[in-house]
């Protein structure tokens, strides 16, 4: 009895230790999903708005990286623990040489591909 308990307990903190991997399918996901929604905003600016989402996330829009006529705007979904949990750029310029979009280079995200 003693021999599965202890079998029980180290399957429990074995599966305590995993945690999931968010898959990233774009360059400004492998760069910020994951980090603290803090600081983003300490280093590109306040949001533009909030939104409660379900399951105590809000969706955050931001706008900024306003460079000769072109400017980035994204959503970031926070979790409850000022995590983000994704972001998706709204309003971008894509480079017509195939290089990093504008909100790439902009949210230091042009190198996480």
């Amino acid at each position: 009895m003693k021999s599965r308990i202890a079998i029980l307990a180290g399957f429990g903190l074995a599966l305590a230790g995993c945690t999931t991997a968010t898959i990233a399918s774009n360059p400004l996901q492998a760069r910020w999903n994951g980090k603290a929604a803090g600081a983003f905003f300490a280093a590109y600016g306040p949001p533009l708005s909030d939104t409660a989402g379900a399951g105590g996330t809000t969706l955050y829009k931001w706008r900024g990286g306003f460079v000769k006529g072109k400017s980035c705007t994204v959503e970031l979904t926070v979790n409850d623990g000022y995590k983000i949990n994704n972001i998706r750029a709204i309003g971008d310029r894509v480079d017509p040489k195939g290089g990093p979009s504008h909100c790439e280079k902009v949210l230091d995200a042009a190198d996480a591909k």
